[in-house]
């Protein structure tokens, strides 16, 4: 065989080599992904059908890497991520499979540091930044009915905020403990707006009410409803000036607000306004 055979052979066999070095490593990556996928997808068997499959739509926050491990957890929960000497260090996910629910996040020293999302068994999502274990920064909090942005402080959302309400709703302001409280403004369904003081959740101080009809009363609101000494302008100019009382009727889809003027000659005066819920 002369020397140029002898170096194709040579070349060949190094190729083949290298093709069968390419084709193993394949095969590794794939019995990894399969081994990776299969891990999370075991887990998440334990979850019910309809979280899973929301989580699913979803995907898991950060990236699942061949590296994590399984970590049971004293509560009963499972944690699949990146740990060491038993603890939460880095990215992963716990599971509870007794209560359904699915959390992504990152740990330092067992504590969530950074962003992280759970997922509850009753289809509430809540993400938000973290600092040593507790909810401190800008979030959002989705239900069926609803979805609050703001800023969390030690687990509660406090400060300036957001509400979108699924039948229309809407509020812009302050909250404090999770609550509406303090400044701030709500566009009802019906085309009504209150803007003013609010206290646990409920119009509280002074206030500006204005209706679908351009009417508004602007003064003293409590627990929710006008009380106190106000101005009521109607749609077409007519003005009072004096002390209000509302009285609430609900018959099923229409509210009626029924709203007592009271002048100082001691007579009454009743405004009626119906309301859409």
């Amino acid at each position: 065989m002369d020397n140029k055979s002898e170096t194709n052979e040579q070349e060949k066999l190094s190729q083949e080599i290298i093709e069968l070095s390419l084709q193993e490593n394949i095969q590794n990556r794939l019995k990894t992904s399969q081994q990776k996928d299969e891990r999370i997808n075991e887990l998440l068997r334990k979850i019910p059908s309809e979280i899973r499959q929301m989580y699913d739509c979803l995907g898991p926050l950060y990236e699942v890497n061949p590296k994590y491990q399984i970590i049971y957890q004293n509560d009963g929960s499972i944690y699949f991520g990146q740990g060491v000497g038993g603890r939460k260090i880095g990215t992963g996910i716990q599971i509870w499979p007794e209560q359904g629910n699915i959390l992504d996040g990152n740990w330092e020293n067992d504590q969530l540091e950074g962003y992280c999302r759970m997922v509850y068994s009753n289809k509430d999502i809540f993400e938000c930044l973290f600092k040593q274990g507790r909810a401190n920064g800008f979030g959002v909090f989705q239900t069926q009915k609803k979805t609050v942005k703001g800023i969390w402080i030690d687990n509660n959302l406090s400060g300036e905020g957001q509400e979108f309400r699924k039948d229309g709703q809407r509020y812009y302001g302050q909250f404090q403990d999770g609550q509406k409280d303090g400044q701030g403004i709500i566009y009802f369904k019906d085309g009504c707006k209150y803007e003013g003081e609010l206290r646990k959740n409920l119009a509280d101080g002074l206030g500006t009410m204005i209706w679908s009809d351009c009417s508004y009363y602007d003064g003293e609101f409590r627990l929710g409803v006008i009380k106190g000494r106000g101005v009521y302008l109607s749609g077409n100019g007519y003005s009072l000036m004096g002390y209000f009382e509302e009285e609430a009727q609900k018959d099923r889809k229409k509210k009626i607000q029924r709203i007592i003027y009271k002048n100082e000659g001691g007579s009454n005066l009743i405004i009626e306004k119906i309301r859409q819920l």
